[in-house]
């Protein structure tokens, strides 16, 4: 194997990248739908609008900003007529990117280690679960190279502080923010690094070079939050509301825990070791303590800016925006293993016990849910165990990396960055098979596994009528995959999630739909199979875990208008208490039902508030029969059925038939 040691540095490097590109692409291949929404749908419609209008919108509205850079990127091979082919370039594309991250990662590393464990950093890089985000339609794909890039950038500068530096570095970090908000956090990040250099060199003149830059950071800052609060995208609502101080703290010490577990544990371990005597004042290495700097500057920052994020918006461990901390301690992690792996008493004991006490006080049977996974990738293999399970793991991990880290003889540490590589590894290969299953769920259930059936079916633009279902991601599911969807009604209330552009709509007795403006048109509508519209039903899906059954694409008679809409029955028939059958125009006809007995509760029939008849249901019983009208009983034309009970019973029958 001496050949390897003749592999020039850059040479493996390469062939890292590219294995790892290729790996991440292959284990993408399979996510063929969104699955974290509405934040995939959203990049996506920003992307295509980008390259088709110049605009950053969706379906024509204004969103606020989300990001530049990535839209970009995402916007042309998503707008490609197929969407599977685009996307699955996309993920070609994205498995690149994420892939280059051990770049940045390898030439902060070489300054501080030899090439051998420069490489061993990179390739750990390459390693870790939210790579996997390669396969989504995620900021993260850019995010992370980026900010890592202008971290190693930081403290390059720290260290030369040359105008060539700070305007490389200047750059970078408009990439990063016109990629991501959360990128404004680097602006701090510089301005406390700097000061942490001079005072870990003992030197106060290492600030003067940074004058100028500090105070056009400091005055760019200010002037983009005061003059963009209302256009801050998915930021703009954590600035909304009120402060809950308590709450934020927590989170705040959630995430800085978070920080820890999610790097492995044992590179944020030997990490604190390494920067012991930078702390001491005993480094020599000016690039050392630059990136002992850079790095401490950082996390607690990255722990603020995110922890008062989720608590304010998220509600647990927002774990994929923490992913930039881990390539910084896992430079850490090779530094201290380059230095013999120091572990001075009584500092490595402390340094043990405080992180186990942190990491144990983490609640791992609620952050490690499948509810939230898709925040945290590296928790998935821990939400498929039991509740009971998923602790004693949890702890017995916690345990064997802090006592691993500090107890392994010497000889043997180098064994703990394999390790490392090793859990990265697996719970990698682990997210990438949940992610294609989730994915092949959501397909299934909420698309009917024909994800674009609206454009095969329709022949012209369509209006999305939303009723009010709870498991609104069906919208947005279907505005990534159906182009001809050119808008969104909403007959609720309640407005859909996200930076959607939505019409509020009310339905006349006639079945004329009316907003605001007045009264509103379209040549088709897909609607829940709940509501029956005048003109013809051209196509439709079944819908799983939905309270219709299914969709439909409606071509209208024009004007637009509904026949009829039912609320209470479940898509499998069942009714808890109470069911509304709206006709609108309501004609002589009548409503022919066919119920079931389940719980021998009768079910009484009314038509506009006026009893009908009572049905004797017992259990086991199928009653046929309607409830007859000659005109309707209201002036204005519309007629409200109504089937009630005191418990449970079933239908198989529920439709209107005009005379």
């Amino acid at each position: 194997m001496r050949w390897l040691s003749r592999v020039p540095a850059w040479a493996a490097l390469a062939a890292l990248v590219a294995v790892s590109t290729l790996v991440r692409w292959l284990a993408a291949w399979q996510v063929g739908s969104p699955w974290i929404a509405p934040d995939e749908i959203v990049y996506t419609l920003l992307g295509r609008s980008l390259w088709e209008t110049g605009r950053l919108t969706i379906l024509g509205g204004a969103t606020g900003f989300y990001s530049l850079l990535y839209p970009t990127l995402v916007g042309l091979p998503l707008s490609l007529d197929d969407v599977a082919a685009g996307r699955r370039i996309l993920q070609g594309l994205q498995a690149l990117a994420m892939s280059l991250t051990a770049v940045p990662v390898f030439l902060w590393a070489r300054t501080l280690v030899r090439p051998r464990w420069a490489l061993a950093a990179a390739a750990l890089a390459l390693t870790v679960p939210p790579l996997a985000y390669s396969g989504l339609v995620m900021t993260e794909t850019l995010y992370l190279p980026l900010a890592t890039l202008a971290l190693y950038l930081l403290a390059r500068a720290l260290v030369e502080p040359i105008a060539a530096n700070q305007i490389r570095l200047a750059a970078v970090i408009t990439l990063v923010l016109a990629t991501r908000l959360q990128g404004l956090v680097l602006l701090p990040v510089a301005a406390t690094a700097l000061l942490a250099f001079a005072a870990l060199s003992r030197e106060r003149r290492l600030l003067r070079p940074f004058r100028p830059a500090l105070v056009l950071a400091l005055v760019v800052a200010v002037a983009g939050l005061v003059a963009g609060r209302g256009s801050l995208g998915a930021y703009a609502a954590a600035l909304d509301g009120p402060f809950d101080a308590e709450k934020a703290l927590r989170f705040v010490l959630l995430h800085a825990a978070g920080i820890v577990l999610l790097s492995g544990i044992v590179p944020a371990l030997a990490f604190a070791l390494a920067a012991a005597p930078a702390l001491r004042g005993r480094e020599a290495s000016a690039e050392v303590r630059a990136f002992v700097a850079v790095t401490l500057a950082y996390l607690p920052w990255l722990a603020l800016e995110v922890g008062v994020f989720a608590a304010h918006e998220i509600g647990h461990l927002a774990g994929r925006d923490l992913v930039t901390a881990t390539p910084l301690l896992l430079v850490g992690l090779v530094l201290w293993l380059e230095r013999g792996a120091p572990r001075p008493w009584p500092l490595a004991a402390v340094l043990g016990a405080g992180t186990a006490v942190g990491l144990l006080l983490i609640p791992i049977r609620w952050e490690a849910r499948r509810e939230t996974i898709h925040d945290t990738l590296e928790l998935v293999a821990l939400s498929r165990l039991g509740l009971d399970a998923r602790l004693l793991a949890y702890v017995l991990f916690v345990v064997v990396a802090i006592t691993a880290t500090l107890l392994v003889p010497r000889r043997l540490t180098a064994a703990l960055a394999i390790s490392v590589g090793l859990v990265f590894a697996g719970a990698s290969v682990v997210a990438s098979a949940e992610m294609r299953s989730q994915a092949g769920l959501r397909e299934g259930a909420v698309l009917g596994g024909a994800p674009n059936w609206v454009d095969a079916a329709a022949a012209g633009p369509v209006v999305y009528l939303d009723t009010g279902e709870p498991r609104w991601t069906s919208v947005w599911q279907h505005l990534y995959w159906n182009r001809s969807i050119r808008a969104v009604w909403s007959l609720s209330e309640r407005p859909i999630p996200g930076p959607l552009p939505q019409t509020r709509v009310v339905a006349l007795s006639n079945g004329r739909l009316v907003d605001r403006d007045g009264l509103v048109d379209a040549p088709a509508v897909v609607v829940p199979t709940n509501v029956a519209v005048a003109g013809t039903r051209v196509a439709g899906i079944t819908q799983e875990g939905m309270e219709a059954a299914g969709l439909a694409l409606w071509r209208a008679e024009p004007p637009l208008r509904l026949r009829s809409s039912t609320a209470g029955v479940l898509a499998n028939g069942d009714v808890h208490d109470v069911a509304d059958v709206t006709v609108y125009g309501c004609r002589p006809g009548r409503l022919e039902l066919t119920l079931l007995g389940k719980s021998g509760r009768d079910v009484t029939l009314r038509l506009d508030g006026v009893e009908h008849r009572v049905v004797p249901l017992a259990g086991g019983t199928v009653w046929r029969g309607a409830v007859q009208t000659t005109a309707s009983a209201r002036a204005d034309g519309r007629g409200d059925f109504e089937l009630a009970s005191e418990a449970l019973f079933g239908s198989t029958r529920i439709e209107f038939v005009g005379s």
